[in-house]
């Protein structure tokens, strides 16, 4: 099972209006992309997005959904911290399942205790978060709409990651959701975990 760090606006990952690198090369290959969901196997034209010939148009009505969600989260003027509405070229890091796992589930004691000691409600550290949030706040929270997520906020993640000392299987994710990290900072965008 693949998992990719995506960085892009909510509407846009939700509508599938993108094209990820794994695509591309398969296209260039001349090798047809598939993807297998619950209505069984299709394949993605080259050139066209992961969300089909609609994505673009059914991006469009997604916006004003996830901006009514993003006012309900426990946030102050959550809906203008980034850009919905953005074309910014989306970015993608591919992760290693494995060393994705040893860096969310199996951090050295030592490392899990620091995690802790910072405050964390129930010990959940911002690094083992599925959507990241470009701002500071205090501990994830989860969410249900518009995806069904753990939310956490990027600079505390990157914060985590520099102070922590992880077990050699988690090295290549912990540098990989780093640089995935930064992107989302540089961007102002949110990361999602996508797997």
């Amino acid at each position: 099972m693949a998992i990719d760090f995506m960085i892009m606006p909510i509407s846009r990952y939700i509508a599938g209006d993108f094209v990820t690198p794994i695509m591309r090369f398969c296209w260039e290959q001349g090798t047809p992309y598939f993807v297998i969901g619950p209505d069984g196997k299709r394949e993605v034209p080259p050139n066209v997005p992961y969300g089909g010939e609609l994505a673009r148009q059914n991006r469009l009505q997604f916006v004003a959904m996830v901006l009514e969600d993003l006012r309900a989260l426990p946030i102050k003027d959550a809906t203008s911290i980034w850009d919905e509405h953005s074309e910014v070229e989306p970015r993608f890091h591919r992760v290693d399942p494995e060393s994705y796992t040893a860096l969310c589930r199996q951090p050295k004691p030592s490392t899990f205790r620091r995690i802790l000691s910072l405050g964390k409600i129930g010990g959940a550290p911002h690094c083992a978060s599925s959507l990241f949030l470009p701002f500071a706040f205090s501990s994830p929270f989860p969410i249900m709409e518009p995806l069904e997520r753990t939310c956490g906020s990027t600079p505390e993640a990157l914060k985590e990651l520099a102070s922590a000392a992880f077990m050699p299987a988690a090295a290549n994710a912990a540098a990989t959701l780093r640089e995935a990290l930064q992107d989302s900072m540089t961007l102002q965008m949110p990361m999602i975990v996508d797997w």
